[in-house]
């Protein structure tokens, strides 16, 4: 069960698939679908939902890498299975690629990677003048989901592996401006004390927890990913709260097929919790300008007026669907944002069908 919702037994049999979290892309633009296997979630007090529900259609809300680009970058040269080639302590091969060029200059010298020399290593970096100019090499490091092997780097001072949205359109055109990089696990670098700056912006990260307890750590930037739990930051001491970007968070639950006949749901909003420890408020996403909800502006509670109301301790929401025509066709939006002391937060999207 997603760790941020509390369901009933009754409303288990009512989640449908397909719709996965999504991170916004940039202050031009809206989301771009990553998955969230363990974020977001809420309490469901419903006592009259009996119809079994459909799967909802599984689709991407925003473009994914085209077909044509090659995800593995150069052609790995590693043919070794023993338990000290590289796939065997750095299995994704995409990481291989990039980690290769930052080492030799040369993506092709996978095949000369050690850990001995990743201990050398002290920055690393999508951006290049390889990714600038070679698709390949670009779609590789865009496609990194683990960071398994780095924990051998451990005289890193910097990991860059954001995407660059001047990149994403040279590359593959303007459709592709909100490309979202694939990382996912963070894990491995949970042992480095010699981080001073890290760039997972517009990534698919849910967990930082492997950002704590890092003391030469003063710069962060992981804003447009999926997290909720900001907590682990606070225990970076020398941390610069006015270098740390961790805005703009946007999480999709599954959705609900919801009953015209029973009008009010209350959703109760778990484990959002700020840099500072203690839980972010919360309040309806239902304006769209740039100072508040603009960039979710496709998944607004707006249907009515008050379309739903924040409990009095600020932890749950009562939605009100009364006046939306039952149609199996639209999906809908029960949508909040979220935002800690030091201004981290984004969204979070309920999506919802009223089926009669």
């Amino acid at each position: 069960m997603n760790k941020h919702i509390e369901l009933s037994k009754q409303s288990k049999k009512l989640l449908f698939s397909g719709i996965t979290a999504a991170a916004l892309a940039l202050v031009v633009g809206g989301p771009h679908a990553v998955k969230a296997d363990s974020v977001s979630g809420s309490t469901l007090a419903a006592s009259s939902l009996t119809k079994t529900a459909k799967t909802f259609p599984s689709k991407s809300l925003w473009p994914t890498l085209p077909a044509s680009a090659k995800t593995t970058g150069v052609k790995n040269k590693v043919t070794t299975k023993s338990d000290d080639s590289i796939d065997a302590w750095m299995p994704d091969k995409n990481l291989q690629q990039v980690v290769a060029y930052n080492l030799y200059g040369n993506p092709n010298s996978v095949d000369k990677i050690t850990k001995d020399d990743l201990a050398k290593l002290t920055n690393l970096s999508v951006t290049s003048e390889l990714a600038e100019n070679d698709a390949n090499y670009y779609a590789a490091a865009i496609s990194i989901k683990s960071l398994t092997g780095l924990e051998y780097a451990t005289n890193l001072v910097s990991i860059d592996l954001a995407p660059n949205i001047n990149y994403s359109i040279d590359h593959f055109g303007p459709a592709y401006a909100l490309l979202h990089s694939t990382l996912s696990d963070i894990s491995a670098i949970k042992g480095l004390k010699n981080l001073d700056y890290v760039n997972f912006q517009q990534c698919s990260i849910s967990d930082i927890s492997a950002l704590a307890n890092k003391p030469s750590l003063t710069r962060v930037s992981i804003s447009y990913n999926g997290i909720t739990d900001f907590s682990p930051l606070g225990s970076d001491t020398n941390l610069k709260l006015n270098l740390t970007q961790a805005y703009y968070q946007d999480v999709s639950s599954n959705g609900y097929y919801l009953s015209s006949s029973t009008p009010f749901y209350t959703f109760r909003y778990n484990n959002l919790i700020g840099i500072d420890g203690k839980p972010m408020k919360i309040r309806v996403a239902d304006t769209d300008d740039v100072q508040h909800d603009h960039y979710v502006k496709y998944y607004l509670s707006n249907w009515k007026k008050n379309a739903g109301v924040v409990s009095s301790d600020g932890k749950s929401v009562t939605w009100d669907i009364t006046g939306i025509t039952p149609d199996p066709q639209t999906t809908h939006y029960m949508t909040i944002n979220y935002k800690g002391s030091n201004g981290e937060g984004g969204w979070f999207i309920i999506p919802f069908i009223v089926y009669d």
